[in-house]
């Protein structure tokens, strides 16, 4: 099979993205992408990614795979201007969805590109849930996935198709200088699913179950929605635990973070089936925690995975810079202000104009913030070069960004501050609510502490490898078995 080369319009569009991302999340990490570096070499691949946060999915996914990565997306997509002109260009293919046409569907196009595709060792982006959604969860996969797969092996096959899971986690989703963990899993090879005796019908159920199971093993799943301030604020409450013992020195990184997320959720439903009055009252209490946090004006309404103060320090520090630091400060902020405030200000009318939904805030801070700024900082500095010089023209350029980098964190620092003196002087007003909240806090805490303990303590021991044989075989093995197929065990098996 002939492994398409990357187009240079791809290339570009792929780095651009890059730096777009780059300097929107503080942070990208990138797991388990050695599944998707063992079929670089001609294998064809289906990149299956759950789609919580809109345009902004593709842009991460595409970054890791260096083949030129074939969008699957909603026809609709293509008749917005430019845009639509822009997925053509790169070859991406319309997907036509039952929900967006009552009179039917008709995707027998969309899967002949998808084969061509695959036949040629390529590689194809379809996001199963079938939607983009604010949810912390993997809604329930579309059968598209497993039609596609089928369909190909068994019409330009035996092709050997590969099935990627991917996992996106954003710790907040519209956040600027959150952080993001993208997870690859084990690839599922599709033709060891393919009996020829099975009805295809049961075939495509089998397989899409296989992918739904595989994307929720690598993203946060909380199967209610009314249970996601509940899984944030206790996996909040275990960060505060593993710090106090020390466990997290430097802080969690975004895998990290999932990873104790996903384990929270994992010790919630073990309590649910082996303690369910005792985990209706704790959950009753936390959900009043975060009530009262909500009616004094201190937090407790969403769902993110990382607070403000993590995102500028790294881990959750209470020591913000004082009123000394932020004096000091002052000057250059003003300067990134007055350098960044009519590209930030349109930012903000779009947002105010559009009313984008949930998950396409980030989207539209993304692409929004990287054209306007980016054209706003272009013409400072050709300014610069026209009123002073290529000097002034290269300084202004070089600085524009970290300077603007600088302000934003510097106004969260003073947020932070505004947030403490608002929140010490309802303290003061408020003393008898805050003593009770606090306390209430330490008991949760200490109550969570104990079921941490208890959860760990019942889940399996790691076995020890087995100790070596003192008198192994001093026979060699033969020859020939001591080739190697090319392709190492799962450890998982």
């Amino acid at each position: 099979m002939v492994q398409p080369a990357p187009t240079p319009l791809y290339r570009a569009l792929r780095m651009s993205a890059r730096l777009s991302l780059g300097l929107f999340y503080r942070h990208i990490e990138v797991t388990g992408l050695e599944h998707l570096e063992q079929l670089e070499h001609g294998v064809p691949t289906i990149l299956a990614s759950t789609h919580p946060n809109s345009i902004v999915d593709p842009l991460l996914v595409g970054l890791f795979e260096q083949r030129q990565v074939t969008f699957c997306a909603r026809d609709g997509l293509f008749r917005v201007p430019v845009f639509g002109r822009l997925l053509r260009s790169v070859g991406a293919v319309p997907i036509r969805r039952r929900s967006d046409h009552a009179d039917g569907v008709d995707n027998d196009d969309a899967f002949a590109a998808c084969r061509a595709v695959l036949a040629q060792g390529g590689v194809i982006s379809i996001f199963p849930e079938g939607k983009t959604h604010a949810r912390m969860r993997v809604e329930p996969i579309r059968t598209g996935v497993a039609r596609i797969a089928i369909d190909a092996e068994r019409s330009a096959g035996p092709l050997d198709v590969h099935i990627v899971p991917v996992g996106l986690n954003y710790l907040v989703r519209e956040a600027f200088r959150s952080d993001v963990h993208v997870a690859f899993g084990p690839p599922i090879r599709v033709p060891e699913l393919l009996d020829p005796t099975a009805d295809p019908q049961t075939l495509v159920r089998a397989l899409t179950e296989r992918v739904g199971e595989s994307m929720r093993a690598l993203a946060v799943h909380v199967e209610r929605e009314e249970d996601e301030r509940l899984i944030a604020q206790v996996t909040a409450i275990i960060v505060g635990i593993r710090d106090a013992e020390g466990l997290d020195g430097e802080g969690q990184s975004p895998a990290e973070r999932t990873a104790l997320a996903r384990r929270v959720i994992d010790a919630y439903r073990w309590l649910e089936d082996h303690d369910p009055i005792r985990c209706a009252r704790l959950r009753t209490r936390v959900m009043r925690y975060l009530d009262e946090r909500r009616s004094l004006g201190i937090g407790g309404v969403q769902t993110a995975l990382q607070g403000r103060r993590e995102r500028r320090h790294g881990r959750e520090d209470h020591s913000i810079l004082g009123p000394i630091a932020l004096l000091l400060g002052a000057p250059l902020a003003a300067l990134g202000v007055a350098t960044s405030i009519l590209p930030f200000l349109i930012v903000r009318l779009l947002l105010l104009i559009g009313r984008p939904t949930t998950y396409r805030i980030a989207l539209t801070k993304l692409l929004g913030g990287t054209v306007l700024f980016g054209g706003w900082f272009a013409l400072l500095t050709w300014a610069a070069l026209e009123a002073v010089g290529p000097g002034a023209a290269a300084f202004v350029g070089l600085m524009l960004m970290p300077l603007t980098v600088f302000t934003h964190r510097y106004l969260i620092d003073l947020r932070l501050y505004r947030f403490g003196l608002r929140k010490n002087l309802r303290r003061m007003v408020q003393r008898r609510r805050f003593a009770r909240l606090r306390n209430e806090r330490d008991r949760l805490t200490h109550e969570l502490a104990q079921l941490r303990h208890a959860y760990l303590a019942q889940l399996p021991k790691p076995q020890p490898d087995p100790k070596p044989d003192p008198n192994p075989d001093p026979e060699p093995e033969p020859k020939q078995a001591q080739k190697s197929s090319g392709t190492s065990p799962s450890p998982n098996r």
